[in-house]
C-alpha cells in the first residue's frame, strides 16, 4: 500500500464512512450547543445545534472547511494530490409519519430557478408533470455539475442530521450525491396537485413505487417559496447511525462566557 493511499484511508466519509469515535466526537461537539450558545425553539428547554452549527461541527471532524458564503457544497475536505470532495450537510426532522421508510431532506426554496428552468425547458409544470418533474431533478443535478472542475463528486454526498420531533435524539445518515437512484424519468410517477383551499394546481410530487408500497419521493412547490422537498429511501443510504442523544452541559449565559473569555477586561 503506497503512501497516497494510506493517507486517503484516513479521510472521513471520502471512501469510508465515520468510525465509532468520530461519531462520539461528533457527538460531544454538537453537544456544546446545548449550553445556551446554541438555537433555541419550542420543543425544548435548553438550546440545540442549528444547520450551521452542523456544517461548522462537520468540518471540524472530517479536516474541512465550511464557507461562510452558502456555495454547492456545505464543506470542503481537501484529498492529498487530488481535487477536494464536498458535504451537503442537512438537518431536518423525521419527516412523514405516514412513511417511516423514508428520510427528509429540503433540497431549495428559490422559486426563481425552478420557473426559470421550466420556461427555459418550454413547459407548464402544470400541464406537463412527467417533464417538470425530469426538468427538477436535471436542475438540482446541474448546480453539482457546475463545480466538478474543481470538486470530487463521485466522492460527494449529503450528510444528514435527523432530529427527533422533541429535539432529544438525533441520528447521522449518508446519502449519494446521485439523484437518480429512483429514475426521474422511468422511475417515478409524476403527480400535479391542487392547493386544498384554492383548488388550483400549487405542487408537482414524485412517487416512487417498492414492494407494492408508494412513497412520495419528490414534492416542490414552484410558485410558493420554491421549496423542493427530497425523501430518500432509508436504504438508499451510503450508512447510517443509531439513533443517539447530547449529552447537557452547565447552562450558562453571555456574561458569564465574557468573564470566562477575558476575565482581567470584563468589570460587573
Amino acid at each position: 500500500m503506497n503512501d497516497v493511499t494510506t493517507q486517503l484511508g484516513t479521510i472521513p466519509l471520502y471512501n469510508r464512512p465515520f468510525t465509532s469515535q468520530e461519531v462520539e466526537q461528533l457527538r460531544l461537539l454538537l453537544s456544546t450547543f446545548c449550553d445556551g450558545s446554541g438555537a433555541t425553539n419550542k420543543a425544548v428547554s435548553w438550546t440545540v445545534p442549528d444547520y450551521r452549527d452542523f456544517e461548522r461541527v462537520v468540518a471540524d471532524v472530517c479536516g474541512g472547511h465550511s464557507p461562510e458564503n452558502k456555495g454547492i457544497f456545505d464543506v470542503y475536505v481537501p484529498v492529498p494530490n487530488r481535487n477536494p470532495f464536498g458535504i451537503s450537510c442537512k438537518m431536518a426532522g423525521p419527516g412523514s409519519p405516514s412513511d417511516p421508510d423514508a428520510a427528509f431532506i429540503e433540497m431549495s426554496n428559490s422559486s426563481k430557478k425552478f420557473t426559470d428552468a421550466f420556461r427555459n425547458a418550454g413547459i407548464s409544470w402544470k400541464d406537463e408533470a412527467n417533464i417538470a418533474g425530469r426538468v427538477t431533478v436535471d436542475l438540482v443535478q446541474s448546480w453539482h455539475h457546475e463545480v466538478a472542475t474543481e470538486c470530487d463528486l463521485a466522492s460527494s454526498s449529503f450528510l444528514l442530521l435527523t432530529h427527533s420531533s422533541n429535539w432529544r435524539k438525533f441520528k447521522l445518515s449518508s446519502f449519494p450525491l446521485d439523484l437518480s437512484i429512483a429514475n426521474p424519468e422511468t422511475d417515478i410517477e409524476w403527480e400535479v396537485k391542487n392547493h386544498r383551499v384554492t383548488g388550483h394546481p400549487n405542487s408537482l410530487h414524485g412517487y416512487y413505487e417498492l414492494r407494492g408500497k408508494r412513497h412520495r419521493v419528490w414534492e416542490l412547490y414552484p410558485e410558493s417559496g420554491g421549496q423542493l422537498k427530497y425523501r430518500p429511501l432509508w436504504e438508499w443510504a451510503n450508512w447510517k447511525t443509531d439513533w443517539f442523544e447530547l449529552e447537557k452541559p452547565p447552562i450558562t449565559n453571555l456574561r458569564n462566557q465574557a468573564r470566562l473569555y477575558f476575565p482581567e477586561l470584563w468589570q460587573d
